[in-house]
């Protein structure tokens, strides 16, 4: 077997040459290429939807962390009576339930336009040596506070508590006279 001659440095064979001519002849000219391309509507259209969904839950994780359901859960509940206000003419009839209160539970504070109603009811464990197995009694607090559409009289305010139902009557300061207007 004949020994092959190692090419010199610098030197090509010819046929080398040959080949890699003929490799440069068929590459395609290069494209120029842009940071921008040219896409369809519908494709900008979905990677701006997609641009604004992720802000959207970035920002919403940001203002509420999902962490956030458990920490607020070991937070005392707090409930919002529900309330019914009446116009009387003269007076304004607020009713609010209030099941399991006592009237020493509860506080009313009254402003010329506004009531609010606060206060706490439920079992208390004040003793700490008792060894409880399971506590699901706890004690609530609430607190509501309605707007009036009038001034009302502060110091003629009374207040009622009866079978679990507040009611708080309120006398208007200067009563609006009201008209009924016939649809012609």
């Amino acid at each position: 077997m004949p020994k092959k001659k190692k090419p010199v440095e610098g030197k090509k064979n010819k046929t080398e040459v040959a080949v890699k001519k003929k490799k440069a002849s068929t590459l395609k000219p290069k494209e120029k290429t842009t940071a921008i391309t040219s896409a369809s509507s519908q494709d900008l259209w979905r990677a701006f939807d997609d641009a604004f969904e992720r802000f959207r839950s970035d920002f919403e994780d940001l203002l509420f962390p999902s962490h956030w359901d458990t920490a607020l859960s070991l937070l005392p509940e707090t409930r919002v009576p529900a309330v019914d206000l009446e116009d009387r003419e003269k007076e304004y009839l607020l009713k609010a339930e209030m099941p399991g209160f006592k009237k020493e539970d509860i506080e009313i504070e009254v402003k010329e336009d506004a009531v609010e109603i606060t206060g706490t009811a439920g079992w208390k464990y004040d003793k700490k040596e008792q060894a409880y197995i399971c506590k699901e009694r706890a004690c609530e607090s609430f607190y509501r506070m309605v707007d009036l559409p009038e001034e009302i009289k502060v110091d003629d305010v009374a207040a009622n508590l009866s079978d679990g139902v507040l009611e708080i009557t309120l006398p208007k300061k200067a009563p609006k006279k009201k008209r009924i207007v016939a649809i012609k």
